[in-house]
């Protein structure tokens, strides 16, 4: 394994937790923009081996956690959202 941020991973899936839910635009480049924008905000969590990625995984189990991923992506919509990065005419 070489490095990992598996912060990526975290956002990644709590992303597709809500991603239906969310009221912006659904096309891959506003969902790579929403993604850059959270990790942009979250700190990094680099890991290199499994146990590693284990060690990390028991130490951000908490709801503070989770809520400040939630925070960083709900962020990342309402930026994108105002500034997306094709015409409105492509929104879908």
């Amino acid at each position: 394994m070489k490095f990992q941020n598996v912060m990526e991973e975290y956002v990644l899936q709590k992303l597709d937790e809500v991603w239906d839910s969310l009221d912006c635009c659904k096309c891959d480049r506003c969902r790579e923009d929403v993604i850059s924008y959270a990790l942009n905000q979250l700190k990094p969590r680099y890991v290199t081996s499994d146990k590693g990625k284990t060690f990390v995984k028991v130490n951000t189990m908490s709801s503070q956690f989770e809520v400040d991923i939630l925070t960083a992506i709900y962020e990342g919509v309402a930026v994108v959202k105002k500034n997306p990065r094709h015409s409105t005419s492509n929104a879908g």
